[in-house]
């Protein structure tokens, strides 16, 4: 059994490396792995990009008005806006997994 996890948000030229939503989708993506294996993948999407073309469910999102970041699991809308909260997540992959949650997680904020 394995799950999907796809992260989009807007790209962050203006600020630092550490503090963009791709950096915090790697921490979250080590979190999971961590916890999950190889049964997860992971993908970091920028909006407004090319890499978008791979995720055709993701467009209508935004225009119907959901806010970045956006957390699809496998393919469902999982989570938008503020913060990517890895405890929420992580609880989701294992329920989709049927798995034991592990201990409270923490959120991520660009």
């Amino acid at each position: 059994m394995s799950c999907q996890v796809v992260v989009a948000a807007a790209p962050m030229a203006a600020c630092a490396p550490e503090k963009t939503w791709r950096a915090a989708a790697g921490l979250l993506e080590r979190q999971l792995r961590e916890r999950f294996g190889t049964a997860v993948t992971f993908e970091f999407v920028e909006l407004f990009t090319p890499e978008l073309d791979r995720h055709p469910e993701i467009e209508p999102l935004v225009a119907g008005g959901a806010v970045p970041p956006i957390v699809l699991i496998d393919g469902v809308l999982h989570s938008s806006g503020s913060k990517l909260h890895l405890s929420a997540i992580e609880r989701a992959v294992a329920q989709r997994l049927a798995v034991p949650v592990g201990a409270p997680g923490k959120e991520l904020a660009s």
